[in-house]
């Protein structure tokens, strides 16, 4: 008899155990249900929830904020706390005190790319090159910038990012190459000791490029990604002028080292530098190269 009461007092305690703590599963599915305000997302879908975890019959909770000074904090704390508190009602689980703790990155995306894995991991240094209008010489400083670095032994690709206006197969003399693929990989022009791709050589030279911003972002990003580049010192991008689709993507996209901002001195190309801006706004880090070219 005293057995069966100990074997009833035990399970009782197992259950009760079981009954103090949420698991970090379950914490993140109630997680899933606490939309951003602003951003209309769930905080699990945009990577807000740092720590989820029950200590005892107490869940602790760490949400990063896109800025320290949310104006929205309480509104999520206050959802956060009815949806943990659901989800132990619907599991029927004991629930003590909800401690969230909010903190905030407030570092823009392009540094943030510095902590993950590098879509292309074989290249040291990636460095943009680009202008607020066409016709400054660009594509020139692009060349000279990637033959210069190749000839003082560095390992150099060059990457012809002007989707609507490609000048590359020109300036390198690349009409009589042929582009090659290995498997569904591009394979780049070995030319002047350097490794370069254009989209130039990819499509018919006679035709207009009429693509809107979705198409230029996804050639962009094969031309990027899908080509063989191996082992790099530096990739030098050479950017379309202005601030669209493409410079978004290689911004937000692929962590930079560095960006060239090409000008010339009349005050209507000074004046447009609006690429400046949106590179310091998205962080390309402008500490390695900066330079305005007066010619």
């Amino acid at each position: 008899m005293i057995d069966a009461f100990r074997l009833v007092l035990f399970s009782y305690t197992l259950r009760k155990h079981h009954l103090m703590a949420l698991s970090h599963e379950q914490l993140t599915d109630a997680l899933r249900t606490v939309d951003d305000p602003e951003l209309h997302k769930d905080l699990v879908t945009l990577n807000m929830v740092k720590e989820a975890q029950s200590k005892g019959d107490d869940v602790h909770l760490t949400i990063e904020l896109t800025t320290p000074a949310c104006p929205m904090k309480d509104k999520i704390r206050a959802d956060v706390q009815q949806a943990v508190r659901d989800k132990a009602s619907e599991l029927g689980e004991t629930l003590g005190a909800i401690n969230i703790e909010f903190t905030a990155d407030v570092r823009p995306p392009n540094v943030k790319l510095q902590d993950q894995q590098s879509p292309l991991p074989g290249i040291k240094h990636i460095i943009a090159v680009g202008a607020g209008k066409g016709g400054v010489g660009k594509s020139t400083v692009a060349v000279n910038l990637a033959v210069g670095l190749s000839r003082m032994g560095a390992t150099v690709g060059l990457l012809d990012g002007d989707i609507y206006g490609p000048s590359l197969a020109t300036m390198l003399g690349l009409e009589s190459h042929k582009g090659q693929m290995h498997g569904n990989m591009l394979i780049p022009f070995d030319v002047h000791g350097i490794k370069a791709i254009t989209i130039g050589k990819l499509v018919d030279p006679e035709k207009a490029l009429i693509w809107r911003g979705p198409m230029a972002h996804g050639a962009f990003k094969q031309l990027a990604m899908q080509t063989e580049w191996g082992e790099l010192d530096y990739l030098i991008v050479d950017l379309p002028p202005g601030t669209g689709d493409v410079q978004l993507t290689l911004c937000q996209k692929i962590p930079l080292t560095g960006a060239v901002i090409v000008t010339t001195p009349q005050p209507v190309a000074v004046n447009s530098n609006a690429l400046v801006r949106i590179s310091e706004l998205i962080v390309v880090r402008l500490a390695f190269l900066i330079a305005v070219l007066l010619v």
